[in-house]
This record gives C-alpha cells, sequence and structure tokens, in this order.
C-alpha cells in the first residue's frame, strides 16, 4: 500500500533530489508564512520528520542550519546525494541531530541510519543516535528518549 510521500521514492533507486529540493521550497514558504503570523521563537525552533519526512527535516536543517535550533529524524535516512550537495561546513553551526531508528525497520533498513549517523559525524555534525526492537514505527520508548533529549 502506498501513501502520501514528499517524493516519489523506489527501492531500487535514489531519491529524486530535485524534487526533495521543490518539496523543501514548499516548507520553507511554509515555516515563513507560520513565523510571519505567531509568535514563534526562532531559538527555539526544532525540524522533526519520520520517514520521507526525516529526509524533509534534514534538507532543511542540513540546507539552513542558521535555521533551526536541532533536527530530528526518525525511521528516516540522509541521501549520500544529498550529503554531496551540502554547503561548506566550516563557515556554519550545524544544529544537534537526534536519530532514532528500529533495528527491525521493514521500510528503510537500519544500516541506511547508521550510515547517516557517520556521514553527520564526518562533517562534525553533534549527533545522538538511538536504535530500537521496533520495525517502521514510533515506540512509547523513543517519545519517552525523545522528550529527555
Amino acid at each position: 500500500v502506498m501513501g502520501y510521500g514528499w517524493f516519489p521514492l523506489t527501492l531500487d533507486a535514489p531519491p529524486d533530489l530535485p524534487a526533495i529540493l521543490a518539496a523543501r521550497e514548499q516548507l520553507r514558504a511554509f515555516f515563513d508564512s507560520c513565523m510571519s503570523r505567531y509568535p514563534v521563537d526562532r531559538k527555539k525552533l526544532v525540524v522533526l520528520g519520520f520517514s520521507q519526512g526525516g529526509v524533509m527535516a534534514y534538507s532543511l536543517a542540513l540546507g539552513e542550519p542558521e535555521r533551526f535550533s536541532a533536527l530530528i529524524a526518525l525511521s528516516s535516512w540522509l541521501p549520500q546525494e544529498f550529503v554531496r550537495a551540502l554547503p561548506n561546513i566550516t563557515n556554519s553551526r550545524y544544529p544537534p541531530t537526534l536519530i532514532q531508528h528500529g533495528s527491525h525497520d521493514e521500510l528503510i533498513e537500519v544500516d541506511r541510519a547508521r550510515d547517516s549517523v557517520e556521514a553527520l559525524r564526518t562533517l562534525h555534525i553533534p549527533v545522538t543516535y538511538r536504535e530500537y526492537e521496533i520495525g517502521h514505527q514510533i515506540s512509547q520508548r523513543s517519545l519517552v528518549d525523545l522528550s529527555v533529549w
């Protein structure tokens, strides 16, 4: 069963980077609209996403690191195509990042999350990684850990 998504996704092909960037522009416009209408403390703005939403969270927070105070990616991955497109990190402060993933995830293999952690650490981005004995889902334990983090 296929549901809604931010971009076309197939397991045998890399994600469509132009589609991800187009979706990021839509989200950026949405955030700008919300921040102009509501009293938002920009120093406390956290971006969180689950699955494809996590890819979008990576795209937003790493594409504009000064905009977010933290990044949370749940049952997701950081596409290598996106890592190669990142701006020079020596001139930017990237937000602390929490990555949570199920070791039994049947949709996004846990190795993709582990690879994401290594890619971020290679770029000197502060990362906290938590793995759970679950599938492609969010557990009560992961929510508790997220709240504490």
